[in-house]
């Protein structure tokens, strides 16, 4: 049996760095702990107050930092530090006895990618595909990510409702911040506008397509095989699109363009063969072995 190992986690979640790195490194937590790992985790910590955590260690651990900017933290060399597991390390900067892994870019080789993305732990257990059927009322979830920095919400919910969409849908609004969507839309029958919830995959269950950025929420539409749109208008993400679009996993739009948008939505809800196209592409890149667990 492996022996079981002890893990700190730092993170950080704010508008500027949106809620990406918190969700991600909460899973870990969760899933860390699921193996009998000890773990504890930090949010928003500064180099200061990180290396004082590491000072007062007692025995050798696992540290793992997930933030979106490395520019001001700086860790020193402990020889309790077993391994450093840094998320998103894009410029590479210099972590004791570090491991680098980038599970949103695809681009880079070796450690990134579906296999070392942390997904819901309850995502594991789903063996079955999902079926590509249309129903009376079809649900088009809208998200954006937890914070919407880039505001994009109110010009799609717009694109909507001056569209041309003949069929019966109910446009699903998620949004950890409801007061950032215009209170008008609110009142209009299409539209449901949803909180922060505990747990996101009952709104994918009832998800018949999906717009979304290209972020975490992205990889997770992908792995439940959701047709997706991905919209956004983040230039790292826009990068991410379009190697997604290149490998025929979905089409990127640029939140202004409404008429690519809803082209795009009517011919995943008309097109039978190209949605069934679309579901089986995306399980098949997006659902494989979780690798990062590995490291610990």
């Amino acid at each position: 049996m492996k022996k079981k190992s002890k893990i700190s986690i730092f993170y950080e979640k704010s508008k500027l760095a949106g809620h990406g790195h918190f969700i991600r490194s909460e899973r870990l937590n969760e899933f860390l702990k699921k193996r009998g790992h000890n773990t504890e985790i930090y949010c928003n910590k500064n180099s200061t107050q990180i290396n004082h955590v590491i000072k007062q260690k007692q025995k050798k651990f696992f540290l793992v930092i997930d933030y979106k900017n490395y520019k001001k933290i700086y860790i020193k060399k402990n020889p309790k530090i077993i391994k450093t597991i840094v998320l998103e390390n894009l410029k590479k900067k210099f972590f004791f006895k570090a491991i680098n892994i980038y599970p949103l870019d695809i681009q880079f080789k070796g450690k990134s990618g579906p296999s070392y993305f942390q997904y819901p732990l309850n995502f594991y257990k789903i063996k079955k595909r999902r079926k590509a059927k249309k129903k009376k009322i079809t649900n088009i979830l809208l998200i954006q990510g937890g914070t919407d920095a880039n505001n994009n919400l109110n010009k799609i919910i717009s694109s909507f409702l001056k569209s041309k969409i003949i069929f019966n849908y109910r446009l699903i609004v998620k949004t950890n911040k409801k007061s950032s969507v215009n209170t008008k839309y609110f009142k209009d029958k299409k539209i449901k506008i949803i909180g922060q919830v505990k747990k996101i995959d009952k709104i994918y269950n009832i998800t018949d397509i999906a717009i979304s950025a290209c972020g975490n929420a992205a990889f997770e539409l992908g792995y439940l095989g959701i047709p997706t749109i991905h919209v956004t208008s983040e230039k790292r993400e826009i990068k991410r699109a379009k190697l997604f679009e290149k490998k025929k996993l979905g089409v990127l739009c640029s939140p202004n363009n409404n008429k690519k948008i809803v082209n795009e939505v009517n011919k995943i809800y008309y097109d039978s063969r190209y949605r069934k196209f679309l579901i089986k592409r995306r399980i098949q890149f997006f659902r494989k072995k979780n690798l990062l667990i590995d490291f610990f």
